[in-house]
């Protein structure tokens, strides 16, 4: 069974939002980190039991720059806590899901991390993550 690890929101500017968050929350958020491979900066809240990341783009061609020009801020992803994510990249594949990283990659908060693509997933970027 999965559980939420965080939802993943986009954001043009971090400063800003993380004063907004902030804000809304009660509470500053507790960690920012460059993730250099996604060409992301994040910044984490913990909101009780789960988190919430903001995503900054630091480059014009990443995912996230391209999904704001797109879409907008917003709502970018939600990602799911699994024991073995290579188990659960093979399982979902088998099931029908289109895996946009069949080898898990580094992500930000100590994490391994693989996506669903959102057009197997009812347009929802899902993202898997493991503790390292």
């Amino acid at each position: 069974m999965y559980k939420i690890e965080h939802i993943g929101i986009a954001v043009k500017d971090l400063e800003k939002s993380n004063l907004l968050f902030a804000s809304l929350f009660g509470e500053k958020h507790y960690k920012i980190e460059d993730v250099l491979s996604e060409g992301v900066k994040t910044s984490f809240f913990q909101v009780g039991s789960n988190k919430i990341e903001l995503l900054e783009a630091t480059n014009a061609n990443s995912a996230i720059a391209k999904f704001i020009e797109k879409k907008g801020e917003g709502i970018h992803h939600i990602a799911f806590v699994v024991k073995d994510i290579n188990f659960e990249i093979q399982r979902l594949k088998k099931e029908g899901f289109t895996v946009l990283n069949e080898v898990p990659k580094r992500g930000a908060d100590n994490k391994l991390i693989a996506f669903l693509h959102p057009k197997s997933t009812n347009g929802i970027l899902v993202e898997l993550c493991q503790d390292l």
